[in-house]
């Protein structure tokens, strides 16, 4: 049984069960992935229930005790009853915390909030001459994705600033998510509902992995590239994709973003066939109207 599905959870949950264990992914938010595009924790969950994984979104584990035979569980969905669960073991992937106990961060007098220390968005702390980065960073506003490549791209920034060279601060709209699950997930930008909440005039575009001819030779066939953009100019404002290849598919899209790209100039992009690649312009060609081979 595995407690929590963000990336953590997901990854595992597919990794016992292609070891051959009954898995079952229970999540207390309404549906699994949640911080991905609703439309790939669809697609993900229908994935995962195809495969016999158990998922059991909506739902709060209440007590979980241990003993000689394993773990029994107690989980509540909504107002409905409790079930037991027994399970050999427990995974509880509910997120990570910084580690910062014991670095005297306090005593120098670091700005710490919940552990995390406190930056502005140059990376400097509330002390003179000391900075931070990665995982153990929170700024004003919540939500700083724990993610090794972003913590690299920090690093860069913050040793661009030191050495006294001019630099751009990260967009952090534009850091991309891969989940390394099966199928795999990589996203990059705003959601369809971040999208509207932020004020968007939003236009979507969709192309299933399912007709692509490389898609159908390799077996792998499941899943859609799906991009969000606003419709007064075609500016893409995110791309979100589950199937073959995804965590390197996003590249393209991360770029696209970060050129303020159109739909119109990635429908002119040329991709070459047969490939994966030909998703993401099949779903700029939707976004106009209609994808050529669908």
């Amino acid at each position: 049984a595995i407690m929590g599905s963000g990336a953590v959870g997901v990854e595992f949950a597919s990794l016992f069960r292609r070891f051959g264990s009954e898995v079952t992914l229970i999540e207390l938010l309404p549906r699994i992935v949640p911080i991905e595009d609703e439309a790939v924790s669809a697609e993900l969950e229908r994935s995962f229930k195809k495969q016999g994984i158990k998922v059991m979104a909506g739902t709060k584990v209440t007590r979980a005790t241990a003993g000689a035979a394993g773990v029994e569980i107690e989980a509540q969905a909504g107002d409905g009853p409790a079930v037991s669960i027994a399970a050999e073991y427990l995974l509880v992937a509910t997120g990570r915390g910084p580690v910062t106990a014991g670095l005297g961060a306090e005593e120098a007098g670091l700005r710490l909030d919940r552990g995390y220390i406190h930056v502005d968005r140059d990376f400097r702390t509330s002390v003179p001459g000391i900075s931070a980065i990665g995982d153990v960073i929170t700024f004003d506003t919540p939500g700083h994705p724990q993610l090794a490549h972003l913590s690299s791209a920090e690093g860069v920034a913050l040793a661009e600033r030191i050495a006294g060279r001019e630099i751009a601060r990260i967009n952090y709209d534009q850091v991309p998510g891969c989940t390394y699950c099966a199928p795999e997930i990589g996203s990059v930008g705003l959601t369809e509902a971040a999208a509207r909440e932020r004020g968007y005039e939003v236009g979507l575009g969709a192309f299933k992995f399912g007709v692509l001819g490389r898609a159908r030779i390799a077996g792998e066939t499941e899943g859609f590239v799906k991009i969000v953009f606003e419709k007064k100019y075609g500016e893409i404002l995110g791309v979100h994709m589950i199937g073959p290849r995804a965590t390197e598919l996003v590249a393209e899209a991360t770029l696209a973003l970060r050129l303020e790209c159109t739909v119109e100039e990635l429908v002119r992009t040329i991709h070459a066939h047969p490939t994966m690649s030909e998703a993401v312009a099949e779903a700029a060609h939707a976004a106009h109207g209609g994808a050529i081979h669908s």
